[in-house]
Protein backbone atom coordinates (compact mmCIF):
# COMPACT_ATOMS: atom_id res chain seq x y z
CA UNK A 1 0.00 0.00 0.00
CA UNK A 2 2.73 2.25 0.99
CA UNK A 3 4.60 1.06 -2.44
CA UNK A 4 1.16 2.23 -4.20
CA UNK A 5 0.81 5.30 -2.49
CA UNK A 6 4.12 6.64 -3.20
CA UNK A 7 3.98 5.73 -6.55
CA UNK A 8 0.69 8.00 -6.95
CA UNK A 9 2.76 10.52 -5.10
CA UNK A 10 5.48 10.64 -7.44
CA UNK A 11 2.79 10.50 -10.64
CA UNK A 12 0.87 13.26 -9.89
CA UNK A 13 4.70 14.91 -9.18
CA UNK A 14 5.67 14.17 -12.84
CA UNK A 15 1.95 15.52 -14.19
CA UNK A 16 3.40 19.20 -12.64
CA UNK A 17 6.56 19.13 -14.13
CA UNK A 18 5.46 18.16 -17.41
CA UNK A 19 3.24 20.94 -17.64
CA UNK A 20 6.13 23.37 -16.21
CA UNK A 21 8.20 21.85 -19.25
CA UNK A 22 5.92 22.63 -21.14
CA UNK A 23 -5.10 39.33 -16.19
CA UNK A 24 -6.03 42.94 -14.92
CA UNK A 25 -6.32 45.09 -11.74
CA UNK A 26 -7.81 42.72 -9.07
CA UNK A 27 -8.73 45.85 -6.59
CA UNK A 28 -10.21 47.61 -9.76
CA UNK A 29 -11.82 45.39 -11.46
CA UNK A 30 -12.09 46.34 -16.01
CA UNK A 31 -15.57 46.40 -16.68
CA UNK A 32 -14.97 44.93 -20.13
CA UNK A 33 -12.86 41.95 -20.53
CA UNK A 34 -9.56 42.53 -22.88
CA UNK A 35 -10.20 40.12 -25.53
CA UNK A 36 -6.82 40.78 -27.87
CA UNK A 37 -3.23 42.30 -27.29
CA UNK A 38 -4.41 44.98 -29.96
CA UNK A 39 -6.92 46.36 -27.35
CA UNK A 40 -4.09 47.29 -24.68
CA UNK A 41 -2.38 50.04 -23.46
CA UNK A 42 1.19 50.55 -23.93
CA UNK A 43 3.44 50.10 -20.91
CA UNK A 44 1.33 47.04 -19.16
CA UNK A 45 2.49 45.22 -15.61
CA UNK A 46 2.52 41.35 -16.76
CA UNK A 47 2.24 38.62 -14.64
CA UNK A 48 3.85 35.15 -15.98
CA UNK A 49 2.85 32.28 -14.64
CA UNK A 50 5.19 29.75 -16.86
CA UNK A 51 8.46 29.58 -17.75
CA UNK A 52 8.30 29.79 -21.59
CA UNK A 53 6.24 33.14 -21.31
CA UNK A 54 8.72 34.37 -18.81
CA UNK A 55 11.64 33.58 -21.11
CA UNK A 56 10.61 35.08 -24.20
CA UNK A 57 9.40 38.17 -22.22
CA UNK A 58 13.00 38.15 -21.19
CA UNK A 59 14.34 37.84 -25.05
CA UNK A 60 12.13 40.73 -26.25
CA UNK A 61 14.26 42.95 -23.60
CA UNK A 62 10.24 43.38 -21.73
CA UNK A 63 12.07 42.53 -18.08
CA UNK A 64 10.71 45.63 -16.76
CA UNK A 65 7.15 44.70 -17.64
CA UNK A 66 7.27 41.45 -15.62
CA UNK A 67 5.68 42.24 -12.26
CA UNK A 68 5.10 38.35 -11.01
CA UNK A 69 6.40 34.98 -11.83
CA UNK A 70 5.83 31.31 -10.69
CA UNK A 71 8.61 29.86 -8.54
CA UNK A 72 9.44 27.50 -11.77
CA UNK A 73 10.83 30.68 -13.87
CA UNK A 74 13.80 30.70 -11.19
CA UNK A 75 14.33 26.98 -11.36
CA UNK A 76 14.13 26.01 -15.36
CA UNK A 77 15.46 29.35 -17.30
CA UNK A 78 19.07 29.79 -17.73
CA UNK A 79 20.02 31.88 -15.18
CA UNK A 80 16.57 32.60 -14.36
CA UNK A 81 17.69 33.48 -9.95
CA UNK A 82 20.02 36.39 -11.81
CA UNK A 83 17.55 37.84 -14.53
CA UNK A 84 14.58 37.88 -12.28
CA UNK A 85 16.18 39.29 -9.19
CA UNK A 86 13.46 40.91 -7.19
CA UNK A 87 10.53 39.87 -9.10
CA UNK A 88 7.67 38.43 -6.89
CA UNK A 89 6.99 35.04 -7.13
CA UNK A 90 3.41 34.68 -7.44
CA UNK A 91 3.03 30.91 -6.80
CA UNK A 92 3.61 27.93 -9.40
CA UNK A 93 2.57 26.59 -12.42
CA UNK A 94 -0.74 25.15 -10.82
CA UNK A 95 -1.42 27.22 -8.31
CA UNK A 96 -1.11 31.10 -7.45
CA UNK A 97 -1.26 32.97 -4.02
CA UNK A 98 -3.86 35.42 -4.87
CA UNK A 99 -3.31 37.71 -2.26
CA UNK A 100 0.03 38.24 -3.34
CA UNK A 101 -1.38 38.41 -7.43
CA UNK A 102 -3.96 41.21 -6.44
CA UNK A 103 -1.25 43.29 -4.65
CA UNK A 104 0.64 43.30 -7.49
CA UNK A 105 -2.43 45.06 -9.59
CA UNK A 106 -1.33 43.56 -12.70
CA UNK A 107 -2.80 44.72 -15.92
CA UNK A 108 -2.18 40.95 -17.52
CA UNK A 109 -1.82 37.45 -16.27
CA UNK A 110 0.01 35.43 -19.16
CA UNK A 111 -0.24 31.83 -18.89
CA UNK A 112 -0.47 28.77 -21.34
CA UNK A 113 -2.41 26.04 -22.23
CA UNK A 114 -2.49 23.13 -19.97
CA UNK A 115 -2.93 26.02 -17.19
CA UNK A 116 -7.12 26.43 -18.38
CA UNK A 117 -8.20 25.37 -14.67
CA UNK A 118 -6.24 28.05 -13.42
CA UNK A 119 -7.13 30.85 -16.59
CA UNK A 120 -11.07 30.03 -15.09
CA UNK A 121 -10.68 31.09 -11.88
CA UNK A 122 -8.61 34.37 -12.43
CA UNK A 123 -11.30 35.24 -14.73
CA UNK A 124 -13.90 34.92 -12.51
CA UNK A 125 -11.97 36.85 -10.11
CA UNK A 126 -12.11 40.00 -12.58
CA UNK A 127 -7.67 39.21 -13.88
CA UNK A 128 -7.00 39.93 -16.91
CA UNK A 129 -5.86 36.56 -18.32
CA UNK A 130 -3.83 35.82 -21.99
CA UNK A 131 -3.68 32.36 -23.04
CA UNK A 132 -0.67 32.01 -25.21
CA UNK A 133 -0.66 28.81 -27.14
CA UNK A 134 1.96 26.21 -27.56
CA UNK A 135 1.45 23.42 -28.79
CA UNK A 136 3.36 24.02 -32.18
CA UNK A 137 6.85 25.08 -33.22
CA UNK A 138 5.26 27.52 -35.38
CA UNK A 139 3.73 29.25 -32.24
CA UNK A 140 6.93 30.11 -30.66
CA UNK A 141 7.27 33.39 -33.54
CA UNK A 142 3.47 34.01 -32.98
CA UNK A 143 3.55 34.23 -29.43
CA UNK A 144 7.04 36.33 -29.70
CA UNK A 145 4.77 39.15 -31.59
CA UNK A 146 2.21 38.82 -29.13
CA UNK A 147 4.23 39.07 -26.28
CA UNK A 148 6.29 41.97 -27.88
CA UNK A 149 2.51 43.95 -28.18
CA UNK A 150 1.99 43.26 -24.36
CA UNK A 151 5.55 44.40 -23.05
CA UNK A 152 5.66 47.28 -25.74
CA UNK A 153 8.87 45.72 -27.15
CA UNK A 154 7.22 45.21 -30.85
CA UNK A 155 9.98 45.80 -32.51
CA UNK A 156 12.36 43.42 -31.39
CA UNK A 157 10.10 40.62 -30.84
CA UNK A 158 8.82 41.33 -34.34
CA UNK A 159 12.31 40.62 -35.59
CA UNK A 160 13.25 37.51 -33.70
CA UNK A 161 9.94 36.08 -34.74
CA UNK A 162 11.26 36.18 -38.70
CA UNK A 163 14.25 35.41 -37.76
CA UNK A 164 13.39 32.22 -35.95
CA UNK A 165 11.25 31.46 -38.55
CA UNK A 166 13.50 31.68 -40.97
CA UNK A 167 16.19 29.34 -38.83
CA UNK A 168 13.05 26.89 -39.11
CA UNK A 169 12.38 27.08 -42.55
CA UNK A 170 16.26 26.36 -43.22
CA UNK A 171 16.42 23.43 -41.16
CA UNK A 172 13.23 22.14 -42.68
CA UNK A 173 15.05 22.34 -46.20
CA UNK A 174 17.91 20.10 -44.48
CA UNK A 175 15.83 17.72 -43.32
CA UNK A 176 14.19 17.46 -46.07
CA UNK A 177 17.00 16.47 -48.60
CA UNK A 178 17.27 13.08 -46.54
CA UNK A 179 15.54 9.96 -47.47
CA UNK A 180 16.00 7.96 -44.07
CA UNK A 181 12.95 7.64 -41.60
CA UNK A 182 13.54 7.03 -38.76
CA UNK A 183 11.02 6.08 -36.06
CA UNK A 184 11.38 7.41 -32.71
CA UNK A 185 9.78 6.15 -29.16
CA UNK A 186 9.74 10.12 -27.08
CA UNK A 187 9.62 8.27 -23.53
CA UNK A 188 8.88 10.81 -20.91
CA UNK A 189 8.59 8.93 -18.37
CA UNK A 190 9.75 5.16 -17.56
CA UNK A 191 7.35 3.61 -14.98
CA UNK A 192 4.54 3.90 -16.05
CA UNK A 193 5.76 4.18 -19.41
CA UNK A 194 4.40 7.77 -20.90
CA UNK A 195 5.02 9.16 -24.22
CA UNK A 196 4.15 12.16 -26.27
CA UNK A 197 0.95 12.11 -28.38
CA UNK A 198 0.12 14.35 -31.66
CA UNK A 199 -1.18 17.11 -29.57
CA UNK A 200 1.73 17.77 -27.76
CA UNK A 201 4.06 20.33 -28.45
CA UNK A 202 7.33 17.73 -28.67
CA UNK A 203 5.42 15.97 -31.42
CA UNK A 204 5.49 18.64 -33.65
CA UNK A 205 9.25 18.99 -32.75
CA UNK A 206 10.28 15.18 -33.66
CA UNK A 207 8.51 15.84 -36.86
CA UNK A 208 10.05 18.79 -37.90
CA UNK A 209 13.66 16.95 -36.87
CA UNK A 210 12.64 14.62 -39.43
CA UNK A 211 11.54 11.76 -37.10
CA UNK A 212 7.97 9.67 -37.31
CA UNK A 213 6.45 9.89 -33.88
CA UNK A 214 5.37 6.15 -33.18
CA UNK A 215 2.92 7.51 -30.85
CA UNK A 216 1.86 10.36 -33.39
CA UNK A 217 -1.99 8.78 -33.90
CA UNK A 218 -2.31 9.50 -30.00
CA UNK A 219 -4.68 12.50 -29.40
CA UNK A 220 -3.57 12.90 -25.86
CA UNK A 221 -0.75 15.15 -25.46
CA UNK A 222 1.29 12.85 -22.74
CA UNK A 223 -0.34 9.52 -23.20
CA UNK A 224 0.37 5.93 -21.42
CA UNK A 225 1.88 3.90 -23.71
CA UNK A 226 1.80 -0.21 -23.43
CA UNK A 227 4.78 -2.44 -23.53
CA UNK A 228 3.54 -4.94 -26.29
CA UNK A 229 2.72 -1.34 -28.36
CA UNK A 230 6.21 -0.44 -28.03
CA UNK A 231 7.46 -3.75 -28.93
CA UNK A 232 5.36 -3.82 -32.16
CA UNK A 233 6.46 -0.60 -32.96
CA UNK A 234 10.11 -1.16 -32.25
CA UNK A 235 11.47 2.59 -33.07
CA UNK A 236 14.70 2.84 -34.26
CA UNK A 237 15.81 5.16 -31.52
CA UNK A 238 14.54 6.38 -27.94
CA UNK A 239 14.72 9.28 -26.34
CA UNK A 240 15.05 9.27 -22.34
CA UNK A 241 14.33 11.91 -19.65
CA UNK A 242 17.71 12.81 -17.82
CA UNK A 243 15.70 11.47 -14.66
CA UNK A 244 15.79 7.78 -16.33
CA UNK A 245 19.14 7.31 -15.59
CA UNK A 246 18.72 5.89 -12.63
CA UNK A 247 16.59 3.01 -14.01
CA UNK A 248 17.85 -0.23 -14.74
CA UNK A 249 15.22 -1.29 -17.11
CA UNK A 250 17.17 -2.28 -20.66
CA UNK A 251 17.66 -6.10 -19.75
CA UNK A 252 13.91 -6.46 -19.00
CA UNK A 253 10.87 -6.33 -20.93
CA UNK A 254 9.73 -4.55 -23.45
CA UNK A 255 13.23 -2.36 -24.05
CA UNK A 256 15.57 -5.80 -24.33
CA UNK A 257 13.42 -6.48 -27.13
CA UNK A 258 13.88 -3.37 -29.11
CA UNK A 259 16.34 -2.36 -31.67
CA UNK A 260 17.15 0.90 -30.34
CA UNK A 261 18.26 -0.95 -27.31
CA UNK A 262 20.38 -3.85 -29.23
CA UNK A 263 21.42 -0.89 -31.26
CA UNK A 264 22.52 1.08 -28.71
CA UNK A 265 20.47 4.23 -30.35
CA UNK A 266 18.84 5.48 -26.67
CA UNK A 267 19.90 8.97 -25.96
CA UNK A 268 19.06 10.59 -22.54
CA UNK A 269 18.01 14.62 -22.39
CA UNK A 270 20.51 16.68 -20.58
CA UNK A 271 19.27 17.74 -16.91
CA UNK A 272 16.70 20.01 -16.97
CA UNK A 273 17.63 23.30 -16.61
CA UNK A 274 20.15 22.70 -19.83
CA UNK A 275 17.15 20.62 -21.62
CA UNK A 276 16.20 23.17 -24.71
CA UNK A 277 13.97 20.81 -26.06
CA UNK A 278 11.13 20.81 -24.14
CA UNK A 279 10.51 24.91 -23.57
CA UNK A 280 8.60 26.64 -26.54
CA UNK A 281 11.16 29.56 -27.07
CA UNK A 282 13.82 30.59 -28.68
CA UNK A 283 16.23 28.06 -27.15
CA UNK A 284 14.12 25.05 -28.89
CA UNK A 285 16.46 25.35 -32.14
CA UNK A 286 18.96 23.94 -30.09
CA UNK A 287 16.80 21.22 -28.74
CA UNK A 288 16.25 20.97 -32.45
CA UNK A 289 19.48 20.49 -33.53
CA UNK A 290 20.48 18.56 -30.98
CA UNK A 291 17.60 15.96 -31.53
CA UNK A 292 18.17 16.20 -35.91
CA UNK A 293 21.82 15.26 -35.21
CA UNK A 294 20.31 12.09 -32.91
CA UNK A 295 18.10 11.30 -35.80
CA UNK A 296 19.58 11.97 -39.02
CA UNK A 297 23.82 11.22 -38.33
CA UNK A 298 24.24 11.80 -42.12
CA UNK A 299 23.27 15.24 -42.02
CA UNK A 300 25.84 16.16 -39.03
CA UNK A 301 27.76 18.46 -41.57
CA UNK A 302 25.04 20.97 -42.72
CA UNK A 303 23.43 21.09 -39.33
CA UNK A 304 26.29 21.86 -37.85
CA UNK A 305 26.52 24.64 -40.12
CA UNK A 306 22.88 25.45 -39.55
CA UNK A 307 23.44 25.52 -35.47
CA UNK A 308 26.82 27.88 -36.04
CA UNK A 309 24.58 30.42 -37.82
CA UNK A 310 21.28 30.29 -35.91
CA UNK A 311 22.03 28.79 -32.58
CA UNK A 312 25.52 30.42 -31.27
CA UNK A 313 25.64 33.87 -29.31
CA UNK A 314 26.56 35.66 -32.62
CA UNK A 315 24.01 34.10 -34.35
CA UNK A 316 21.62 35.76 -37.38
CA UNK A 317 18.83 34.96 -34.23
CA UNK A 318 20.40 37.19 -32.78
CA UNK A 319 21.19 40.01 -35.20
CA UNK A 320 18.10 42.16 -34.55
CA UNK A 321 19.74 45.68 -34.68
Amino acid sequence: MARKQKFSIALAALAICLAAILGARANTPIKTPIKSAEQLPHSLSLVSLAPSNTELLLDTGAVKSIRGICSNCQKVLPDGARRLNGVPVTGTFVNVNLERLTGLKPDVVLLVSGQEAMASMLKSRKFNVVMVNNDKVANIANNLRQLGKLSHTADKANKLADNFDQAVKKLSAIIGSSTQKQKVFYCVWPQPLLTVGEKSFLHDIITRCGGINIAGNLSQPYPQFSAERLVLADPDLVILPYEAKAFPIFSRFPWNKLRAVKNHRLFYLPPPKDDMLSRPTLSALKGMYWLSVKIHPELKQQLDGWQSKYCGDSSALNQVD
